[in-house]
């Protein structure tokens, strides 16, 4: 029978059924969660979190580097092939195929290491960089200007702690070895001093890292390593 209206106000006063009102909820609850999923889902590909591993077989990576030392910025590493390595153009070009340059390996030790180069860190937190010859520079020594300094390691203007040699550059880093003073003038890349054969301007084709000359080793030049540039050089 139809309602009068008086049976229709009082049925809308008693509201919906309860069991109803659950469906609807129980509906809506589902619905936020579908969209929020697909949301963060989309927010996921956009932006994936960033790679903390080190670089794995098929893999080729690009990492900025610059070396400053008293005052002046270190001629850039010239072309050596090898797993991790540069071409002369201020990069470390990382594309590891072997164990022994993948994942952990795949640091920055390795990569000074195929210029014969160590920079490490000792157990109270002192950092030294040995060169080709075995002139070394650590925390504490000084410039010609008689201040000591302290090794500064950066990765996109932002301090990295711990042991240099086992930072693992990723695509896109910029990174920056600065013990003393910034400067614009170069300083001679020792490794192209102990190996002229592969030193920029060399008419010889780059191969595999020479091995090291421990006979008869070439010494930096005198003083090379404390020479600090003019007060109006620009930093």
């Amino acid at each position: 029978m139809p309602k009068t209206r008086q049976q229709r106000r009082a049925a809308a006063r008693r509201g919906v059924n309860p069991r109803r009102k659950g469906t609807i909820v129980l509906l809506v609850i589902v619905t936020v969660l579908l969209v929020g999923g697909g949301a963060f889902g989309a927010y996921s590909v956009l932006h994936p979190p960033p790679i903390t591993r080190g670089a794995i077989a098929g893999e080729h990576w690009h990492a900025s580097y610059k070396i400053y030392i008293c005052g002046k910025r270190m001629q850039n590493y010239p072309t050596v092939e090898g797993e991790l390595h540069s071409h002369g153009d201020g990069f470390l070009h990382i594309h590891p195929s072997s164990p022994q340059y993948t994942g952990d390996n795949a640091n920055l030790g390795n990569f000074l290491l195929l210029y014969e180069t160590t920079f490490t860190q000792d157990a109270k937190g002192h950092r030294i960089m040995t060169f080709p010859t075995g002139q070394s520079l650590k925390d504490g020594d000084t410039c010609s200007n008689k201040k000591h300094y302290k090794w500064i390691f950066t990765n996109k203007g932002k301090a990295v702690k711990g042991d240099p040699a086992k930072f693992l550059p990723h695509n896109g880093d910029v990174l920056v070895m600065q013990f003393g003073p910034k400067g614009s003038a170069i300083l001679p890349n020792p490794y192209s001093i102990k190996h002229p054969e592969v030193a920029p301007g060399s008419t010889t084709v780059p191969g595999v890292t020479p091995g090291p000359d421990v006979s008869q080793p070439n010494p930096i030049p005198s003083g090379l390593l404390t020479q600090t540039p003019p007060p109006s050089a620009t930093p």
